[in-house]
């Protein structure tokens, strides 16, 4: 390729600008189209010295653009994946069995306490995430949120934390029933630790 003199680099370089603006408008949606010309121009900064020795200047340019237009695709399904992921937690469903009676009600107080106390007895940190999404009802995403850390962080971490405390439940309530349990809520110390 034959590069043009200083004068002429500054109309060559609009020229190409424009020709790839026109190239990508037709492909990338219009809010998207300066980032994307923009990130074509610089992959081709970048890598001025294949330019200057490819054989075909310009079939390198536009084949720089169509892999800068992958790229922009590629990201935007891999954020789409990320939004269908997000919408799609399960922490963010509501029980279908909204209509308790009372006496559920009291059930499931029961339990609440029987767990409160048990999960008291654990390590600070499985503490901490248990009592936030499974008995204050946090969002795994929001917990993540406040607590700087990445979703599927938090998502095994939990998962953890369960299995730790129903290890601890097993222990502490050999039998399985409630009567058992709540007498050794009362007495947690009396589980076995993790």
């Amino acid at each position: 390729m034959k590069f043009a003199p200083v004068s002429d680099t500054s109309s060559d370089w609009q020229a190409l600008q424009k020709g790839l603006h026109r190239f990508v408008q037709s492909r990338v949606p219009n809010d998207a189209v300066d980032d994307v010309v923009s990130d074509i121009l610089e992959a081709i900064i970048r890598n001025r010295a294949s330019l200057a020795t490819a054989s075909n200047p310009s079939a390198w340019i536009y084949a720089t653009a169509r892999s800068k237009l992958v790229d922009y695709y590629r990201k935007k399904s891999r954020e789409r994946s990320a939004l269908d992921a997000l919408q799609s937690d399960p922490t963010t469903e509501t029980p279908n069995n909204l209509n308790r009676t009372t006496d559920d009600d009291a059930d499931v107080n029961g339990l609440n306490d029987c767990l409160t106390g048990i999960i008291s007895t654990m390590a600070a940190g499985d503490q901490n995430i248990l009592r936030a999404i499974d008995l204050n009802r946090t969002r795994q995403i929001d917990f993540a949120t406040q607590n700087n850390l990445a979703l599927p962080t938090v998502k095994s971490r939990i998962q953890r934390a369960r299995k730790r405390l129903r290890n601890r439940m097993i222990a502490c309530c050999p039998d399985g029933g409630m009567s058992a349990c709540e007498q050794t809520c009362t007495t947690a110390t009396s589980c076995a630790a993790d």
